[in-house]
């Protein structure tokens, strides 16, 4: 059986470290409605493409999306 309890400790490292690291981690919510995603981080995505290992490619992953690779 998987443990779910939150390590309180261990959460408040992990927030820490993926601010220092600008790592930006998209919402459940955003998750299943990308239209809440900020327009920021949409801007930003323009220039991050679909392999790069990039944290922002998280909020291509969406229950209403295929991504697709875009021709320059």
């Amino acid at each position: 059986m998987i443990d779910l309890t939150i390590n309180e400790e261990q959460l408040k490292r992990t927030i820490e470290r993926a601010k220092e690291k600008n790592i930006v981690i998209p919402t459940f919510e955003q998750m299943r409605n990308p239209e809440l995603i900020p327009d920021k981080i949409k801007d930003n995505l323009k220039d991050v493409g679909l392999w790069d290992i990039n944290s922002y490619n998280l909020f291509r992953i969406t229950w209403k999306n295929e991504p697709v690779k875009k021709v320059a």
